[in-house]
C-alpha cells in the first residue's frame, strides 16, 4: 500500500513538473519569438508551438488523473488542502487549458489570431504564476 502511494505520488510530481515546464517554456518561447526576435516566418514557429502544446495538455491530463487517483484511493478528499488544490485545478487551470487548446488548435491560424493569442498569454501569465504558487504552498504546508 505504501509503495503504491509513493509511486503514484512520484508520478504525479513528475507530471506536474512536465506540465509546469512545458507551460512556462512554451509561453516564454512564444513571447520571445513574438516580441523580441521577430522572424519573417512566424507561421512555422507557431506551427511548432502548436505541436508542443500537445505535450502541455497531455501532462496536464496526467496531473489531474494522478492527483484525483491519489485523493480518492487514499481517502484524502476530506483534507482541506486537497480540496483547495482540486478547486484550483478544476476551477482555474482546467478552463484555461481548455481555452488554450481551443485557441491554439482551432483559431490561431493567421496573423490576426496570433496577436489575440499573444494577448491571451500575456493576460494569463501572472494569474498562472500566482495560482501555481498557491498550489505549491498547499502541497508543502498542508493547511487543514
Amino acid at each position: 500500500m505504501e509503495s503504491s502511494y509513493l509511486l503514484l505520488k512520484y508520478l504525479h510530481i513528475l507530471a506536474v513538473l512536465g506540465w509546469i515546464s512545458s507551460t512556462s517554456s512554451l509561453g516564454f518561447f512564444l513571447l520571445y519569438k513574438t516580441f523580441i526576435v521577430k522572424d519573417l516566418n512566424q507561421y512555422l514557429e507557431r506551427k511548432f508551438y502548436r505541436f508542443l502544446t500537445i505535450f502541455e495538455l497531455l501532462f496536464f491530463a496526467l496531473v489531474l488523473l494522478l492527483g484525483l487517483t491519489l485523493a480518492t484511493n487514499y481517502n484524502m478528499l476530506d483534507l482541506k488542502w486537497v480540496r483547495y488544490k482540486i478547486m484550483i485545478a478544476f476551477g482555474f487551470f482546467l478552463p484555461l487549458e481548455i481555452l488554450n487548446g481551443i485557441l491554439i488548435f482551432k483559431f490561431v491560424k493567421n496573423e490576426r489570431w496570433f496577436k489575440i493569442y499573444d494577448k491571451f498569454i500575456l493576460l494569463i501569465s501572472i494569474p498562472l504564476i500566482i495560482f501555481g504558487l498557491i498550489v505549491i504552498y498547499l502541497a508543502v504546508f498542508k493547511i487543514n
